[in-house]
């Protein structure tokens, strides 16, 4: 990384949620949480020219803007599933109900979910509900290390497949593609393949370690 985390227990904080992804028992849930925030609805003002032989796609660069939304999203690690909907704003208040759909969709089962350090995440709120739902467990990922959270590997995979190169002519039409994408890859879902594991387990593997 260029740019590394200021975080004084970045090790601490790295390892316990790689513990948590490869050393949770299998009957008990490991949910990815984030907001996407800014998501732009773009219209293109012109249709692009399809490809062909000897020539790449042509896209006008003139567009329109239909205003925002935030994807307040959720991945399933086990299963590679996403969920969750589309917001028009952000927030602690936004984000309690994103856990209140977490814990619908869950409604059995011991739970871990991963998310950020943003300010939203640790409201008074959050404390509360998180009193309201023992069986789940919230998890911070170090500051300035946000790859370390499934959902942004989703949330990649979004932005090429839908976002990057669409056309929206409005709010609904942008959240409707969005949906759309995400039932049909929940048809498609395989879990990403986590392999990243810091050299100095290379040396002191997790299991040999006092937990």
């Amino acid at each position: 990384m260029w740019l590394h985390s200021q975080d004084d227990e970045f090790r601490r904080k790295r390892d316990a949620i790689l513990r948590l992804y490869y050393e949770t028992p299998a009957d008990e849930h490991i949910i990815c949480v984030d907001e996407k925030p800014g998501i732009q609805a773009l219209e293109r003002r012109y249709a692009e020219v399809p490809m062909k032989p000897g020539q790449c796609v042509r896209r006008e660069f003139e567009y329109i803007r239909h205003g925002t939304l935030t994807l307040m999203g959720a991945l399933d690690t086990r299963r590679g599933k996403g969920f969750g909907f589309l917001a028009e704003k952000t927030g602690g208040e936004v984000f309690v109900e994103l856990l209140d759909l977490v814990a619908a969709s869950y409604p059995t089962g011991k739970g871990h979910i991963v998310c950020d350090n943003q300010s939203s995440h640790d409201t008074d709120d959050v404390l509360d509900w998180l009193i309201d739902h023992p069986r789940w467990t919230i998890h911070f990922t170090p500051k300035h290390a946000s790859w370390l959270n499934q959902v942004e590997c989703y949330f990649s995979v979004l932005q090429r497949r839908v976002l990057a190169r669409g056309s929206f002519t409005s709010k609904d039409d942008l959240a409707e593609k969005i949906t759309r994408y995400m039932l049909w890859g929940n048809d498609h879902a395989a879990p990403f393949h986590w392999s990243y594991r810091p050299n100095s387990w290379a040396i002191n593997p997790p299991a040999l370690r006092a937990a």
